[in-house]
């Protein structure tokens, strides 16, 4: 199952890239729907075979997402929006987080350079 959702997301990971970079004004586009903009959440990653690491995160209104690791804010990501699907990367796109929001939660899968896949959970915290 993991590896269905694993496929199907990168689908969405391509579309984003295409979006992200065809997107200039805005990163939210809630397409009649909530923006993300300027909202806070808390949850976890987790790589595979690695412990779940406690995040909080922030989504910028100027597309800049900071997000909390270990007790360090980074502010060296970006994200956009496009209806209920999000995609955010970090540093450099060393890793990309590529999900969906629905009940105040948003989650997915995510992927880095070194070629490790993983999931991500957030609930709203604002």
């Amino acid at each position: 199952m993991r590896h269905l959702l694993g496929v199907v997301l990168s689908g969405a990971l391509l579309a984003f890239a295409g979006a992200a970079s065809a997107q200039e004004a805005s990163c939210a586009d809630p397409a009649g729907g909530s923006s993300f903009a300027n909202t806070r959440w808390v949850g976890t990653s987790e790589w595979d075979g690695v412990e779940p690491n406690a995040l909080s995160l922030f989504l910028r209104g100027d597309c800049v997402v900071e997000y909390t690791s270990r007790g360090v804010t980074y502010a060296n990501g970006s994200w956009v929006q496009r209806g209920s699907l999000i995609e955010w990367e970090s540093n450099d796109h060393f890793a990309v987080y590529v999900g969906q929001a629905g009940l105040g939660q948003i989650g997915g899968v995510m992927y880095n350079r070194r070629g490790q896949k993983g999931v991500w959970r957030f609930k709203r915290a604002d």
